[in-house]
């Protein structure tokens, strides 16, 4: 057998392993929503946890890494300017002052078109990852190798092939 012939047998549980780093992302949207942070805290965790597990869970637990921070500015700029609006408008009120008739309507006043759509974009853009993750995660677990564009490239720099694996194959 020459050395084009020689090939690593991944076991059924690394596949587990490599689809659960997918999964903690949408642990952390159930767990911390608001915080766009959450989801990049929960797939570092699972990182450090597999760090001595062999390449293929490494690997992928990286690329998850990596799809939790494309969108961590995006979420973190909605969140502050969300809260932006809401300090605003609150401040507006406690130094004004406002009619008895409407409580809540000035809380809205900030909203504008711009906001609108970004926030359209935002809530799209992490549904859309939310279904990639989902997808992802069934494909590598089934043992298929789903590599991320322009992702993948920077996870094989990150990702170290030294050897790791607990089965010492």
């Amino acid at each position: 057998m020459n050395k084009r012939e020689t090939y690593k047998v991944i076991h059924q549980n690394e596949y587990e392993q490599a689809a659960n780093s997918y999964l903690m992302t949408v642990v952390g949207v159930t767990a911390g929503l608001p915080l766009p942070i959450i989801n990049l805290i929960a797939s570092f965790c699972y990182y450090l946890a597999k760090r001595k597990s062999s390449y293929f869970i490494r690997w992928h637990s990286i690329q998850a890494i990596l799809a939790q921070l494309v969108l961590v500015p995006f979420n973190g700029i909605a969140w502050a300017w969300t809260l932006g609006i809401f300090l605003k408008s609150s401040r507006l009120i406690a130094e004004y002052g406002h009619d008895d008739r409407n409580h809540i309507w000035p809380l809205f006043e900030g909203i504008t078109t711009p906001y609108l759509i970004y926030m359209l974009f935002i809530v799209l853009f992490n549904i859309f990852e939310f279904f990639a993750i989902i997808y992802t995660s069934i494909k590598v677990k089934k043992g298929e190798n789903v590599r991320w564009f322009l992702i993948a490239g920077i996870t094989d720099r990150l990702c170290s092939k030294e050897k790791r694996d607990i089965y010492n194959i």
